[in-house]
This record gives structure tokens, C-alpha cells and sequence, in this order.
């Protein structure tokens, strides 16, 4: 009973903040628990995350969790490409993502519909030729700027086969290994040959849509930005667009 009162009490203390800071959450408890140690006290950090009573968005910065999960719809087409995978490879390290997930993030809708498919470097020219024996139409392997400009710019729709960063950020849905909504942001900021039509203003447009939206781990955002060399940049990206919380994290 008295947890769940603190717990209560915590809410509605820090619910109007944007975010609050590991050293802030400890001064809380020892309110109640003036005894209480760093041992007791990680123990007490670590249930309120396990039961979504908070979020970390970097480390030792938390936030009341609020905002819900990015968790996207898996269209037919992306389930058909990873039965394909799973039935003809095994022991492979695989992600998809898709940029109609764009389309609630942004202002304009692009002319062309792709599906990034992302697998180990030594893997994915197999891959390529398999979905085209199998029948996937407009499949292009390790797209660059001529593939775009001649080709992919010309189709409707088409599945881009491309190498993957290792220690992606993923997560399955419906057992699919698809991109988490921090690796899709990184990714529009890097790969700006594939992702030209999100740049500019509507890339401005899709973070600050996401940052508000859904629940961003800015620790694993920057931690891929990292491994893309590219963390400097979104930091300062992110800091000359946005304001509050999200400077802060950035600085």
C-alpha cells in the first residue's frame, strides 16, 4: 500500500514536467525513505520502468511515460519478403521498415513507396536474387545516387536491398525484425541519396512529428547516430530545430 501511494505521489509530482533527472528522482524517495540506499533505490528505478511507470529518454534523464510505443503496421508485402528470408536463410540478422510509416510524420506524400530491406553484408546479394526469382518486381540492390536518379525515382513502389549497420536498433512485430522508430530517424538524416524527398523542412517536420508523438530512447538514437559517425550532426540538428527537453538531451 505504501508503494503505490509513493508511487501515485511520484506521478502526479513530476506528470507536468517534461522530464526529470535521476538525481531529482532519488531527493523524491528520500521524502519517504530516508534510509533508503543506492542499492534499494536502483531496485526502485528499475520496477517503475518494468511496469511503464516511467521512461528513460537518456541516461539518468526519465520521463512519466506518456506517450506510447512506435509500433507500426506490417503490411502484406513486408510479410511476404520475411517468409521468404526465414524460409531460405537461417542464422541471418535481418530488418525491414517501410516509408509509408512516414505519411502520419509528414506534409507531403512522396512519389515513390519503398521498403528498406537491410541484411548482413555478405547475405544480401542472395537475398536480392531470391526476391526476384520469386517474383518481387523493382528490387535494387545497394542503391546509389545513378540507381535513384535513373531508375527508383521512375517506379511507384520498390524494395531496396542494402547493407545493415551492425547492432541495428530493431524490434519484432508479429515475429518480423523491423527497424525501431530510432533507427528510421537516424537513418533519413544519413542516407539522404535514398531518403532525398524527407529532407530539408519535411525532415524538420518528421522528427519534430515523432518527438512528439511517440517515445523516443534518445540514449539508443544517438548510440546508432554514433555508429553511423554521424552524432555530432543530429545533435546539432536537434538542437538548432527544437527547444525544452529536446535541446537539453541534444546539448
Amino acid at each position: 500500500m505504501k508503494n503505490n501511494y509513493i508511487t501515485k505521489e511520484l506521478v502526479q509530482h513530476f506528470q507536468s514536467r517534461d522530464y526529470f533527472s535521476r538525481e531529482e528522482l532519488y531527493k523524491f524517495y528520500k521524502q519517504f525513505e530516508p534510509e533508503l540506499n543506492e542499492h534499494t533505490f536502483e531496485w526502485r528505478v528499475h520496477n517503475l520502468k518494468k511496469k511503464n511507470i516511467i521512461k528513460p529518454i537518456h541516461k539518468g534523464i526519465y520521463t512519466i511515460s506518456s506517450r506510447q510505443l512506435f509500433i507500426p503496421d506490417i503490411s502484406k508485402k513486408v510479410q511476404k519478403i520475411s517468409h521468404r528470408i526465414k524460409s531460405n536463410f537461417t542464422g541471418i540478422t535481418y530488418n525491414l521498415w517501410e516509408t509509408r510509416w512516414l505519411m502520419e510524420f509528414t506534409r507531403h506524400q512522396a512519389a515513390v513507396y519503398m521498403i528498406i530491406l537491410e541484411a548482413d553484408k555478405d547475405i544480401i546479394e542472395s537475398i536480392f536474387y531470391l526476391l526476384k526469382d520469386k517474383g518481387f518486381k523493382n528490387v535494387f540492390l545497394r542503391p546509389d545516387r545513378d540507381l535513384m536518379e535513373k531508375y527508383i525515382s521512375e517506379e511507384n513502389e520498390c524494395i531496396l536491398v542494402k547493407p545493415m549497420i551492425s547492432r541495428s536498433p530493431i524490434q519484432k512485430i508479429n515475429k518480423i525484425p523491423v527497424a525501431t522508430l530510432e533507427k528510421i530517424l537516424v537513418d533519413l538524416f544519413c542516407d539522404t541519396i535514398i531518403f532525398y524527398p524527407y529532407g530539408g523542412s519535411e525532415l524538420v517536420n518528421i522528427y519534430n512529428n515523432a518527438f512528439e508523438s511517440y517515445s523516443i530512447n534518445f540514449s539508443k538514437l544517438f548510440t546508432y547516430a554514433r555508429r553511423r559517425r554521424r552524432e555530432d550532426q543530429i545533435r546539432k540538428f536537434i538542437m538548432e530545430h527544437y527547444n525544452g527537453v529536446l535541446k537539453v538531451i541534444a546539448g
